[in-house]
């Protein structure tokens, strides 16, 4: 069924249902103007002990794919299907995230959260479509999961720590990051972060660490990468210190 938007705030006291498949409604103006301004389909934010189970989210953003990259600078932004954000005690189990429009999952500043058997499913050429997105956030596992998309499988951004992800399946894809770290001089690191038993099959990168090369207090440490299988994948690891995409803003750059 088409799903406008959906945000919940605060304290969650009793058992939390959402009927699914939700599908995102097809880009019409009034839906370009909701998501342009909220840049998120489903939220959850300031909760504690909430539960997904199963189900289908279904972003249809092959329309503003096709749009991005035929490089028109008058495509909608789009929007993150589901952001969990300042929460506490999440599990996310069995769900099916397809065709995102930007990110398929998003975990920002919350502790103690848990993603099992997700598949995540989106174009090998869909632009900045991540399968999943941690930061800022303490104690996350992913386990059991399959992601083919057209961006990073799992993004690690600063202030992540104490991330557990075991027995996922990644391609296509860009692989695993950890960054970009160092943008800015005041930034969190990440830390304690433990890849283990994982398959790459034709990804652009296998597992990378990328920062800036500029001074920056943030920092990467105690990162374990075990039991990886690679299958055509063009850079199996990378470790890049002077990440500067698109070239702007570059390090010595006036």
């Amino acid at each position: 069924m088409p799903l406008m938007r959906c945000s919940l705030h605060g304290l969650v006291h009793a058992p939390l249902q959402l009927r699914l498949p939700f599908m995102c409604p097809k880009e019409d103006s009034t839906f370009k103007v909701v998501l342009a301004k909220s840049r998120t389909w489903i939220s959850f934010s300031r909760i504690n002990a909430l539960s997904i189970y199963g189900g289908i989210l279904d972003g249809q953003g092959t329309t503003l794919w096709a749009c991005k990259n035929s490089g028109i600078n008058t495509c909608s932004l789009g929007a993150t299907t589901l952001e969990v954000s300042d929460s506490q005690n999440i599990l996310i189990n069995g769900l099916s995230s397809v065709n995102s429009q930007m990110y398929h999952i998003v975990v920002y500043d919350c502790q103690d959260v848990k993603i099992q058997g997700v598949k995540v499913l989106a174009a090998s050429n869909s632009p900045n479509t991540d399968g999943i997105h941690v930061e800022r956030s303490s104690n996350v596992t992913i386990l059991n999961s399959n992601i083919r998309t057209g961006d990073d499988c799992i993004s690690i951004g600063p202030g992540t720590s104490h991330l557990w992800m075991e027995r996922l399946a990644c391609g296509p894809g860009h692989g695993i990051s950890i960054g970009s770290l160092g943008k800015w001089w005041e930034e969190a690191g990440v830390e304690n972060v433990t890849l283990k038993t994982a398959h790459f099959n034709g990804t652009m990168n296998g597992v990378r660490i990328k920062s800036w090369g500029r001074p920056s207090n943030g920092f990467a440490k105690n990162i374990l990468f075990q039991h990886i299988v690679f299958d055509n994948v063009n850079n199996p690891l990378i470790i890049d210190q002077n990440y500067c995409p698109h070239n702007q803003g570059c390090p010595g750059q006036v």
